[in-house]
């Protein structure tokens, strides 16, 4: 599975209630067009990233996808039909955003796992060490226990190379250097236990 990860941030001169309401519209109707290849998308809110503008927090929208063909028709699907208006409506009150590309590496994709997130650890290899040095490092400090596990793909995007999307605080081993940061659930689809 892919996620698309879109952060972006409301204008100064928007109201949080006004840009919550219209995002989360947004993604409600985005669920309904059954796009194929799409599984769904889920909203984080976070106070802040240190890749994106300081003064406002920071919306995370993470948009599952089975594979890379899926994006074409995720990316037309958004800003047409149903969700045109929608889609603008949030788009108009925007001030700032970017977006990466990320696979799942490990972990549960329910909607009772992504309801559960309250902390993402963003962290990257450090110089020298080897992936295997590394995932074994991450399997000693029980990385597989936690909730969700991504790996960034082709370098696309400004964040770090990995993160663990967790329901609580998670320290990393202290060879590998980690930003976490907050997280509440804005946005997760309805759904039974099933992965997206």
């Amino acid at each position: 599975m892919l996620a698309y990860v879109f952060w972006h941030q409301r204008a100064s001169n928007v109201e949080k209630v006004e840009y919550q309401e219209r995002l989360i519209a947004f993604h409600q109707i985005l669920q309904e067009r059954r796009i194929q290849g799409f599984k769904g998308s889920i909203v984080l809110e976070m106070p802040q990233l240190p890749w994106m503008r300081e003064g406002s927090e920071v919306y995370e929208d993470w948009y599952l996808v089975e594979n890379s063909a899926a994006l074409d028709l995720v990316d037309g699907a958004a800003v047409s039909g149903i969700c045109r208006e929608p889609h603008n409506q949030v788009a108009r009150l925007a001030g700032y955003g970017t977006g990466g590309l990320y696979r799942l590496k490990d972990g549960a994709t329910t909607p009772a796992t992504f309801a559960s997130i309250r902390s993402v650890t963003w962290f990257g290899k450090p110089a020298g060490m080897s992936y295997a040095q590394l995932y074994s490092l991450l399997q000693a400090a029980n990385i597989e226990q936690q909730d969700i596990f991504w790996q960034r793909q082709m370098t696309m995007g400004p964040a770090l190379e990995f993160c663990v999307h967790t329901s609580q605080t998670y320290l990393l081993t202290e060879n590998i250097e980690s930003l976490q940061v907050a997280a509440q659930p804005l946005f997760v689809p309805e759904g039974s236990n099933q992965a997206l």
